[in-house]
């Protein structure tokens, strides 16, 4: 099991016409977003303006959840969706989607064989968190958007602030205790490892 804890030095941010989006990892490490050659890539972007269009992605699994603030998706087509803080929207990167409202989320995009999920949990005051770790996965992700805590693997102890992203990859069969003296909101990865036949 590996455990790296990336921060804010490490992460790339762009801007764009309404707001930012910063790359918080990108898998393989050499892969590049405009390229397109990532297995999946976790993004986090600040949407500043009342409209905006997705970028068009064929080929890209989307999963979007909102960290902060509401938005309606409007896939063309398909459906409309209201989305507040914590509820995910998962579609297809070649559909012709657009939002209304202002927001920050937390992005999810996977390619080819790679699949993955995204979900949140909250570590309440003083309160300890059990969380299961699961070797069927090939990472388990932890974003911090709210508060700062303490993760620990037995007896390996790590911080992990806000903003920061904590990254287990081949992780075992046990837990990950979770403690702080504040509440805390985390956005979780599960990246399924690849099936072979």
């Amino acid at each position: 099991m590996k455990i790296d804890i990336l921060k804010a030095a490490d992460f790339k941010t762009t801007k764009w016409s309404g707001g930012s989006t910063t790359e918080l990892y990108i898998y393989p490490p050499e892969a590049n977003y405009k390229n397109r050659n990532f297995n999946f890539r976790i993004s986090s972007a600040t949407v500043e303006i009342e409209k905006s269009n997705f970028t068009h992605l064929p080929d890209v699994s989307r999963q979007l959840m909102i960290l902060s603030g509401s938005i309606k998706v409007s896939h063309k087509n398909h459906y409309e969706i209201q989305l507040n803080k914590t509820e995910i929207d998962s579609f297809d990167g070649s559909w012709e989607t657009s939002a209304v409202g202002t927001c920050v989320d937390f992005n999810l995009m996977t390619k080819g064989k790679t699949q993955g999920k995204i979900s949140s949990i909250t570590v309440s005051a003083n309160k300890k968190e059990n969380f299961q770790l699961d070797s069927n996965y090939e990472f388990i992700i932890f974003y911090a958007f709210e508060g700062n805590l303490q993760c620990h693997f037995g007896s390996e102890k790590r911080s992990l602030h806000k903003g920061e992203l904590l990254v287990i990859q081949h992780p075992n069969n046990g837990f990950v205790v979770l403690n702080s003296s504040e509440i805390c909101g985390l956005a979780v990865v599960h990246i399924y490892k690849e099936k072979t036949v």
